[in-house]
């Protein structure tokens, strides 16, 4: 019987399709992280424990949390990047609202069922695998009695003295809807948020913490919301650093961890998300970036606690905000941020 046209076009999809999925069981399994000292540390020391679990190599994606964002619209739902997707949660929460993301389950991931509240998300559609507490940080040679809350930023002895993030910094984000809390109708009030951070002119902004950590040492500023991490290596340094844990709320940077829904990998990628939460990964990357683990079995050594003051049953003081709103109003927060500051 002869093979027509359209039965020879059917055979050839058909095996470059199976040739396809061929190369994706031996394909590496690419994970995508941050440069400097997070890539480094993501390749000589996260990467070769992972590799004997996942079973094949493993390629690391440097970049940002924008370019991420970017790279998985422009590729579509159904082709992702990466499979799993590491970044800020500003950058994650519009794609999981678009659908790009898969729900996780304890039978893919087990060290889920051993998270932080905080860290875990409604429906477990993400989950945090990294948390940077900070609050307010302060020269202890330049300020007699330091702020022992948020509210207090606004006393008038410290005019002047505090520096600031930048409003493409999430830090500054965060500030804006805890100020509209604090003193507005709530987070989502952010008029009256960046009336009140205008307020605290003038300041010197930060495009991020790396840029405020050198004005605090250099005594440009005396007080400043900084990661606690960020001020802990100041202190080792020898700069006269104090740390404030504030009574109205701790703020955190955190790193969302999303599974790719369409990803032919999501297995693997599951396997790599619940290496990340697994007690030891949290211990080392506690040891390496000073961040909160989140993984609750894990105990801190004595000697991370003055770098870490929020961890453990503490983690439960931290402030979560609307993420889906600051995201859609991003536009009008940075047009009254410019107007105002």
């Amino acid at each position: 019987m002869p093979i027509s046209r359209r039965r020879l076009l059917a055979a050839s999809a058909l095996a470059l399709w199976a040739a396809r999925a061929a190369m994706a069981d031996d394909a590496p399994l690419v994970i995508n992280t941050y440069g400097g000292r997070w890539g480094t540390f993501w390749r000589d020391q996260l990467v070769p424990k992972l590799r004997p679990i996942v079973g094949r190599p493993v390629q690391l994606e440097i970049g940002l949390g924008a370019a991420w964002a970017a790279a998985f619209r422009a590729a579509g739902k159904n082709a992702p990047p990466f499979p799993c997707l590491m970044t800020n949660e500003r950058y994650a929460v519009s794609l999981r609202a678009e659908g790009y993301f898969a729900p996780l389950s304890t039978a893919q991931v087990p060290n889920l069922a051993q998270v932080a509240a905080v860290a875990r998300y409604k429906d477990d559609m993400s989950v945090t695998g990294m948390i940077s507490p900070f609050g307010i940080v302060y020269r202890t040679d330049m300020v007699k009695t330091p702020p022992k809350s948020w509210r207090e930023l606004w006393n008038p002895a410290y005019k002047g003295q505090i520096g600031f993030y930048s409003v493409d910094n999430s830090a500054a984000i965060m500030l804006v809807m805890l100020a509209g809390k604090l003193f507005g109708k709530g987070e989502q009030d952010i008029e009256t948020g960046i009336a009140k951070i205008a307020e605290l002119k003038p300041f010197p902004q930060a495009a991020f913490s790396g840029q405020l950590s050198p004005m605090l040492a250099q005594g440009q500023v005396s007080i400043a919301p900084l990661d606690y991490g960020e001020a802990y290596a100041l202190k080792k340094k020898g700069v006269p650093i104090g740390m404030v844990v504030p009574e109205d709320g701790v703020l955190m940077y955190d790193q969302s961890f999303n599974l790719a829904a369409a990803s032919p990998q999501k297995d693997l990628a599951a396997r790599y998300l619940d290496f990340i939460l697994s007690p030891e990964i949290q211990l080392m990357l506690a040891k390496e970036f000073y961040v909160a683990p989140v993984n609750t079995t894990v105990k801190l050594p004595d000697e991370l606690k003055e770098a870490i003051p929020v961890s453990g049953d503490a983690l439960s003081s931290i402030l979560r905000f609307d993420w889906g709103f600051a995201a859609a109003n991003q536009p009008q927060i940075s047009k009254l941020w410019s107007a105002a500051i």
